[in-house]
């Protein structure tokens, strides 16, 4: 397999994962964090449920999905050369030396399909079916840049780059409570989940250069795990073709069961005083087994580097020449393979929250939130600060600033509206993407949800000068004599 071949396959499967995701509609990351009563609040917290409404329910597609995703001016560039069917070799190695040169390339789509959520004497429960989708890689390094640098020229001996990447696709069954243990000071809560897995590629591969008997070699070692319903071809120990399985159908594959898996949500909400609020969660913690559709690769590549690309070499590292390219020398043999369809079990990425919220005023709220993603080789902080303003009852505005991994430049704004029988929301985590197409972090939320059962006053708002005289709405008349609801 060509190195450009490489550079295909790897370019297409993002791009296959990444057009459903750009076209969706999004619940931003950070930007609703602090505001508890928000309809999907509850997936940061799950403490968060004691200030839902009593009966609330949402069904896809309306009650919104969940899109986050940097390097977004070549993704999005990627997408369109793929879709269109114009894309060019170019196009691909324009993608892939994208991918090299990026710290971290992150994405992850949630997708809610249903929700229902009670609140009650006992307690507040919920209970969620979504889709889940979320990816990340980071190729970046001292050896991948030899390779495809022409800017970097030297490479210390038995110094090894991991090239770490995973993906994950299934469905999520989930069960919430929350409680009020002291009134109006704590809150706590807690998620049970099961995991329905559909595919799955965990990247453990790395690679070196070393030297042996004054020749230097490039070698790669490590497990690359792909779940999925194909059937790889090999020819001399390289992977020559994929296809899918004779069993495959789109039923089967998006209700799989036999890739199962078990996690948990725990989470807590404190007043500090009546103006600051602390409040902690982790999420996700869990763990797949993969069973169903698994193929385990066992990387055992060993090339010579030719000498008439070496400028320099000593017992410690070697140089290069200016000329090197890939597209120049084949390095098949980096890639060559053993295959076997053991069961493995992977970890789900972590993710935790610690928030901290100041009411500056009855209408304005500050609110700080860090995040971590725990993910081994791909843990990525970010941090936010927003500001929530009541318009009035029914509208509250967010905006602030945000840290999205190693982005800086992100500007959050939000819209909440509340109706008497459902809430809408829409917003971003980065304004700036819409007008910027350099801007980094691009993510966009809409959605409604439904609060079912809700008891209609017959009277008008109290009046303060009359704490004791209820009026009663009336049933006013048009022109014609005819009644009409006024509610």
């Amino acid at each position: 397999m060509k190195v450009t071949q490489i550079t295909k396959i790897i370019t297409g499967l993002l791009a296959a994962i990444s057009i459903f995701g750009l076209k969706g509609n999004a619940q931003s990351n950070l930007v609703f964090y602090h505001n508890h009563d928000q309809f999907n609040s509850s997936n940061f917290n799950p403490a968060f449920l004691t200030s839902q409404q009593n009966y609330t329910f949402g069904i896809f597609p309306i009650s919104g999905m969940t899109v986050g995703y940097n390097n977004q001016a070549i993704i999005k560039d990627m997408v369109f050369q793929f879709t269109s069917g114009k894309q060019t070799q170019e196009d691909y190695t324009t993608v892939f030396n994208s991918l090299l040169n990026h710290d971290l390339f992150f994405q992850r789509m949630d997708i809610p399909i249903l929700s229902f959520a009670v609140n009650s004497d006992y307690g507040s429960f919920d209970f969620r079916i979504k889709e889940i989708d979320q990816m990340a890689s980071n190729f970046k390094g001292n050896f991948s840049s030899f390779l495809y640098d022409p800017e970097h020229k030297t490479f210390s001996f038995n110094q090894k780059q991991v090239f770490p990447a995973k993906a994950f696709y299934y469905r999520e069954y989930s069960i919430g409570y929350g409680k009020e243990i002291l009134k109006n000071k704590l809150n706590i809560g807690i998620r049970a989940k099961l995991y329905f897995g559909k595919s799955n590629m965990i990247s453990e591969v790395d690679g070196s250069i070393e030297k042996r008997d004054n020749e230097v070699f490039l070698t790669t070692s490590g497990k690359a795990h792909l779940t999925f319903p194909i059937n790889l071809l090999q020819q001399d120990s390289l992977m020559s073709s994929a296809t899918l399985s004779n069993d495959f159908t789109i039923t089967n594959y998006l209700f799989n069961r036999k890739n199962l898996g078990m996690g948990i949500d725990l989470g807590f909400s404190y007043k500090i005083n009546s103006l600051l609020e602390l409040s902690a969660s982790v999420i996700d913690l869990g763990r797949i087994k993969w069973n169903k559709d698994v193929n385990t690769l066992d990387f055992k590549g060993d090339h010579q580097f030719p000498k008439d690309y070496i400028l320099s070499l000593t017992d410690e590292y070697v140089t290069k020449t200016s000329d090197f390219s890939t597209d120049k020398e084949n390095l098949n043999e980096l890639f060559k393979i053993a295959t076997n369809q053991e069961s493995y079990s992977t970890n789900l990425p972590a993710t935790f929250y610690l928030g901290l919220l100041y009411q500056l005023n009855a209408n304005v709220n500050i609110g700080l939130v860090d995040r971590y993603i725990s993910s081994k080789n791909l843990n990525q902080n970010s941090f936010s600060i927003t500001a929530s303003y009541e318009v009035n009852k029914k509208l509250t505005l967010n905006s602030g600033y945000s840290i999205i991994g190693n982005s800086y430049a992100n500007l959050p704004f939000a819209l909440i509206y509340n109706r008497n029988s459902s809430q809408s929301f829409i917003g971003t985590d980065n304004l700036l993407s819409f007008i910027f197409s350099s801007s980094d972090v691009s993510g966009i939320t809409f959605g409604t949800c439904f609060f079912l059962f809700r008891h209609r006053s017959k009277y008008k708002p109290q009046l303060e000068y009359l704490p004791y005289f209820k009026e009663k709405k009336t049933k006013p008349t048009n022109r014609k004599g005819l009644i009409f609801n006024n509610y």
